[in-house]
């Protein structure tokens, strides 16, 4: 049982309303889809999205690494996750995006295997649907109020309020916000590292009133210390997102005392190996997991809410991707979102039953081995 086969794909994804935070605005995105088969034809898929704000990646990034990772798998037996993941990491530092898309379809393969469903796998914690929250992107206060609105009358009871480009402002719309939804919904807020230490400390003081659930990187990725003084010197919890993209990194904030939750991302993590790996580190240590994404499809959100479904240590979901027709690569099966919670297809792997082939066209590239036992390189990535 080896693995015969590495195909790459390019999948664009246009919204139609830009999704804007403190990092900068997504209108288009290309995703970098992979799919991984074995000697009999069984096939896993993955995905990785670029980010060159927060991952320093791009769909050219991402297509060189996978030149370089993919032919690493040919040849190997598809269920030795842990020896193929060391084998990639060996192989080239970082380029979590593309080692997540990897990792995710030789999840998907080895469950269309052993004929199980990934949630079971990796752990089997959660057999009911799950929630998620919903994100208020940066606009006006009047737009952002009126999303609010209109997501609670869709039936969502949590909200994430993307915050951090002006202080005062953030004030006001979560404070206008509340009063628009009332008590009975629960408010997240996300800075995306936009606030210095100072302007997050004076911030948070003035929203503690309003009952934020907790506070999502308010600081530089990098200024850990900034996370723990935020931390002491306010009353909202501390999440930390960007901070955090490997296990070492949750050992890290976990030592320093920075953080009272961690937000864990496919994209960040490399995939669903390193990311319960995250998540284990995180559960002994007393500190509970929220696992989000980025602008992505169903696809990788199918890889992540099998995540959310199988450990005990994910309180917090907040996977409002992949729900848009622009983002629908799986057609059928996978995850499907009704109301406020998501259902998974009970099929094996990802439970994906088709794709969109159509918007997905050929390979840019195919790695395959040759007669000789090498590996071949059929198409150019372009």
């Amino acid at each position: 049982m080896v693995i015969s086969e590495v195909r790459v794909y390019s999948y664009p994804i246009k919204l139609p309303h830009p999704f804007k935070t403190s990092l900068g605005e997504t209108s288009e995105k290309e995703e970098i889809v992979v799919q991984i088969l074995d000697e009999s034809g069984r096939a896993g898929w993955g995905e990785a999205s670029p980010s060159t704000t927060i991952l320093a990646s791009t769909p050219a990034t991402i297509t060189a690494a996978l030149e370089q990772l993919a032919p690493i798998l040919l040849g190997e037996d598809p269920r030795r996750l842990e020896w193929l993941i060391g084998l990639m990491d060996e192989a080239l530092n970082g380029n979590s995006p593309a080692k997540a898309a990897l990792d995710i379809a030789l999840h998907d393969l080895v469950g269309n295997i052993w004929n199980e469903p990934v949630w079971i796998m990796l752990g089997g914690y959660k057999a009911e649907p799950i929630d998620t929250d919903y994100t208020v992107v940066i606009g006006p206060v009047e737009e952002m109020v009126a999303d609010a609105k209109g997501l609670v009358a869709r039936g969502f009871d949590t909200l994430k309020i993307k915050v951090g480009l002006d202080p005062a402002k953030d004030i006001k719309a979560v404070t206008r916000i509340r009063e628009a939804v009332g008590e009975g919904v629960n408010l997240r807020i996300d800075a995306n590292q936009g606030y210095t230490r100072q302007e997050a400390v004076w911030a948070l003081r003035r929203m503690e009133e309003l009952g934020i659930q907790f506070v999502e990187q308010p600081v530089a990725a990098a200024d850990i210390e900034g996370l723990r003084y935020v931390r002491q010197k306010t009353g909202i919890p501390v999440m930390a997102d960007e901070s955090v993209f490997s296990p070492a990194d949750a050992i890290r904030v976990i030592k320093e005392e920075a953080v009272d939750y961690i937000n864990i991302k496919l994209m960040k993590s490399g995939g669903l190996f390193r990311a319960r790996q995250i998540a284990d580190i995180a559960t002994a240590a007393g500190i509970q997991c929220m696992i989000g994404g980025m602008v992505e499809t169903n696809l990788s959100a199918t890889a992540a809410i099998h995540f959310a479904k199988s450990h005990q240590g994910i309180a917090f979901r907040d996977l409002d991707l992949g729900v848009i027709p622009e983002e629908r690569l799986i057609t059928v099966g996978g995850a499907t979102l009704r109301g406020k919670f998501h259902y998974l297809d009970p099929g094996p792997g990802l439970g994906i039953k088709e794709l969109d082939t159509e918007r997905l066209g050929e390979p840019l590239a195919v790695y395959e081995q040759s007669n000789k036992g090498r590996w071949e390189r059929k198409k150019s990535a372009v």
